[in-house]
C-alpha cells in the first residue's frame, strides 16, 4: 500500500489512509497464516495467550519510560559534543503526550506491526536459528520493510539516513526480542514500540528537529550498548528457552507445544 505513494500524490485523506493501512501489513499477514493453519479458533487462542498484561510495575515503567531515558541521555551527550540544541516542543503541551501515545499505538505502527513481527515471525525464526541471529535477521527485515517510506514526502524515514534506520531497527529488535521472550506479552511489545515512536516524535533526536545527526547516532549507540549487554547477560539466548517469566505461550503454528 505504501509503494504507490512514492510516485503518486493523492489527496491528503487518501495518502493518510494508505499510510495507516500499510502499517497493519505484518499483523494481518500473520493472522491470515494462523487462520490458514489453525482456523479462526486458533487465531483467537493465540491472541488470548499473547494478551498478557500482568507484568511487574517496574517492568512496565522500563517499557514506557526506557526509550525516553535513552533519547534524553543521547541529546545531553550530543549537546556536550557540540550538537545544536534542536527544536524543542512547547512544555505547555506536555498534556498531549498521552493522546499522542494512544494515537501511535493504534495508528502509528505498533498495533499493526507487532503481532506480525514479535508475536509470529520471531517465534518461528527462533525455532529454526539461534535466538541472537533470529532477532538480528528480524531487525534487518523489519527495517527493509519500511523501505518505500524513504521515498514518501513527510515520513520519518524520508528524513532519516537508511543506514541509521537499519541500525536502529536491528539494535531495537534485540531489546524487543528479549522483552518478548521474557514476557510473551503483545501489550508489552506494542507499548515499548509506541513509547519509542512517541519519544522520537516529540524530542529533538531526528535530523529535522535536532538540526544534526549526532543525537540520532548517539541514541542508536546507547541502544546498541543495551542490546550488547542483554546478549552478554543472557549468553546470546535473550531469554529464549527459559521458563517463561509470566505465562507460557505456544508457537503460532503448533497445537499446544511451548516454544520456550
Amino acid at each position: 500500500m505504501w509503494l504507490p505513494l512514492a510516485w503518486w500524490t493523492p489527496s491528503e485523506t487518501t495518502r493518510q489512509a494508505l499510510l495507516i493501512a500499510g502499517t497493519f501489513g505484518p499483523s494481518v499477514a500473520a493472522a491470515l497464516v494462523i487462520v490458514g493453519r489453525r482456523g479462526l479458533a486458533g487465531l483467537r487462542l493465540e491472541l488470548a495467550e499473547q494478551w498478557q498484561w500482568r507484568l511487574p510495575v517496574m517492568l512496565w515503567a522500563l517499557i514506557l519510560f526506557g526509550p525516553a531515558v535513552i533519547v534524553v541521555t543521547a541529546i545531553v551527550i550530543a549537546h556536550a559534543l557540540g550538537a545544536p540544541a534542536g527544536q524543542w516542543n512547547d512544555p505547555g503541551q506536555l498534556f498531549l503526550i498521552l493522546p499522542v501515545f494512544l494515537y501511535v499505538v493504534i495508528l502509528g505502527g505498533p498495533l499493526g506491526e507487532e503481532f506480525g513481527w514479535r508475536g509470529f515471525a520471531l517465534p518461528q525464526l527462533q525455532q529454526r536459528i539461534h535466538p541472537a541471529a533470529a532477532v538480528i535477521l528480524l531487525g534487518v527485515v523489519w527495517g527493509l520493510w519500511h523501505l518505500p517510506l524513504f521515498w514518501i514526502e513527510g515520513t520519518v524515514q524520508q528524513q532519516t539516513p537508511l543506514a541509521a534506520f537499519l541500525a536502529q531497527t536491528t539494535v531495537t529488535s534485540v531489546i524487543y526480542g528479549w522483552l518478548w521472550n521474557k514476557t510473551r506479552s503483545l501489550p508489552a511489545i506494542v507499548a515499548i514500540h509506541a513509547a519509542t515512536n512517541t519519544t522520537v516524535g516529540l524530542l529533538p533526536v531526528l535530523p529535522e528537529t535536532a538540526d544534526s545527526l549526532i543525537p540520532l547516532w548517539t541514541a542508536i549507540s546507547i541502544a546498541a550498548v543495551v542490546a550488547l549487554l542483554l546478549l552478554i547477560w543472557t549468553k546470546g539466548q535473550l531469554g529464549y528457552g527459559d521458563t517463561p517469566a509470566f505465562k507460557p505461550a505456544r508457537s503460532p503454528d503448533d497445537g499446544g507445544s511451548s516454544h520456550g
